[in-house]
């Protein structure tokens, strides 16, 4: 199943894009069910129209967020939905609205990031299967471990290296944390609300969000680092 979601996510990288506006909208939506009944919200129908006004303008698409996070709490009543709202129409929403932003910025740049994301977490697993001893975040993630994180930094660096040239190494700096923090993140939330994973879409490597969890965070850095 793993080989066959990046297969089929390089081969979409690479669709033209109204196709891959198609596919980032539906996962934006799937998303944003997976979110919403983590954290126990009905709210999901906001996440794809958070992409839509995102992948017109980022600015408009905060602004679209925001608004669409203080009626759901309006109407409920309640700044916890409020919040709850926001987190699920800025996270399954806006974010990946970025990923659809690097396609217009150039034509691979999607296919790079996931490549760069792709061996940060291959030899993350690999690393700290095979060599990882001391934990890195027994809290948050008990099988991570500092080995395999160097494992994956290594191996994140090499492949921006390549794509990028020397210029690649000095943005490993900021990808890296990024690519980290965002699996983090999500093992944060799967914690908080005592879920193994988001959903079983993926059969053994979860739902979306526990697949794209790292992509969803670097993808802004990314763009950042093109312009």
């Amino acid at each position: 199943m793993g080989l066959l979601v990046g297969l089929a996510s390089a081969l979409l990288s690479l669709s033209p894009y109204p196709v891959l506006y198609g596919a980032l909208l539906l996962m934006s939506l799937l998303m944003g069910v997976e979110l919403s009944r983590a954290v126990g919200a009905s709210f999901y129908f906001g996440a794809p129209l958070a992409f839509v006004a995102g992948s017109v303008s980022v600015e408009l698409g905060l602004v679209f967020a925001t608004l669409l996070a203080f009626y759901v709490g309006w109407k409920s009543w309640s700044l916890e939905s409020s919040l709850k709202g926001l987190l699920v129409f800025l996270y399954a929403g806006l974010f990946p609205s970025f990923l659809l932003e690097l396609k217009e910025v150039e034509p691979y740049a999607l296919l790079e990031l996931l490549l760069f994301v792709w061996a940060v977490d291959v030899f993350s697993y690999y690393g700290g299967k095979h060599f990882g001893k001391r934990p890195m975040a027994p809290r948050l993630s008990p099988h991570k471990t500092w080995e395999g994180l160097l494992s994956g930094a290594l191996a994140g660096a090499l492949s921006l290296f390549l794509l990028q040239g020397m210029q690649g190494l000095v943005w490993a700096l900021l990808l890296l944390p990024c690519a980290v923090l965002g699996d983090l993140f999500k093992s944060f939330v799967k914690r908080q609300v005592g879920i193994k994973d988001f959903s079983n879409l993926l059969g053994e490597h979860g739902g979306l969000i526990d697949r794209f969890d790292s992509l969803l965070m670097t993808a802004p850095v990314y763009l950042f680092l093109l312009g």
